[in-house]
């Protein structure tokens, strides 16, 4: 069954995934709201299914009961949730078990147990989460590290702005190194890559992040463009808080300078000494 067209997010493995569940990025949970608004009631849960593999598993679809009055304006936080030594927490140890054993002894050794480790490059791995046409069902597609550097090793070759400027297909088929399986997976890839830049794009209603500006809009249009934080054709992450929308001008200057980006001051800071300063920096939050 092909789930693309209910495609909601794509996330990395990390310990939180492998015991407790997930966040959903503020970025995406007006599609949640398509799908099923009673859910995003303040305070209120349900019971889901995740079907991974074509076997349901049972979770609780939540959406966080926090002080509003002690948090005013703080956006509501939607979380699908189950238990260490549930099914699906189990089903997913199983088949990222090489994320699991490495992030176990990381655990053990990290005195905040609060923050979230990420995997090394070698062994990185996602999942891919999809909205179904069952109010109660979600699709979960694992991706291992198999495929993940697959992708990797195809994409390394590939400029990062002939990358981000490329929405044909055709661009990645025509590789004539890699077999149909590699350049199929790479043409999703990308479909899904734009799916988030699309949803990240009418979350901040087409505007520019840095000035929070709409650019072109006075001529029926919006130029806005996708820029990877961390370039993907090195990472491959095109999780949402790895973009930002930008205009055109910003986008060529950043690629043309390379400058670090302070996610603590949601900023890019050049060497010599310039900052553009991000105004729209909600997702980044998540």
């Amino acid at each position: 069954m092909d789930y693309d067209g209910g495609f909601i997010l794509q996330k990395y493995v990390n310990w939180s995934l492998l015991t407790e569940g997930l966040a959903i990025p503020t970025s995406v949970c007006s599609r949640f709201a398509d799908w099923d608004a009673s859910i995003l009631t303040h305070g209120a849960s349900k019971p889901v299914k995740i079907l991974i593999d074509g076997v349901f598993y049972e979770a609780t679809l939540k959406n966080q009961n926090f002080d509003q009055q002690r948090y005013p304006g703080h956006k509501d936080i939607i979380q699908i949730r189950y238990t260490p030594n549930s099914q699906i927490a189990a089903k997913l140890r199983s088949v990222f078990q090489e994320s699991y054993v490495y992030l176990a002894a990381q655990h053990q050794l990290e005195e905040n147990r609060h923050r979230q480790l990420v995997l090394p490059s070698d062994i990185r791995e996602y999942i891919r989460l999809y909205l179904t046409h069952s109010k109660d069902v979600l699709c979960m597609e694992c991706c291992t590290n198999v495929e993940y550097q697959q992708i990797a090793k195809r994409l390394s070759v590939v400029p990062e702005e002939i990358y981000e400027q490329s929405d044909d297909d055709k661009f990645f088929m025509a590789d004539k190194t890699a077999s149909i399986e590699e350049k199929q997976r790479l043409v999703k890839y990308r479909r899904i890559d734009r799916s988030i830049i699309l949803t990240l794009k009418r979350f901040y209603d087409y505007r520019d992040e840095i000035s929070g500006e709409k650019i072109g809009d006075e001529y029926g249009d919006s130029v806005v463009e996708a820029h990877h934080i961390d370039y993907f054709t090195r990472s491959q992450n095109n999780d949402s808080t790895n973009i930002i929308i930008i205009s055109p001008n910003y986008h060529r200057i950043i690629h043309k300078n390379n400058p670090r980006f302070n996610r603590k001051k949601f900023q890019f800071e050049f060497e010599n000494g310039e900052v553009l300063r991000l105004k729209l920096y909600e997702h980044l939050r998540c």
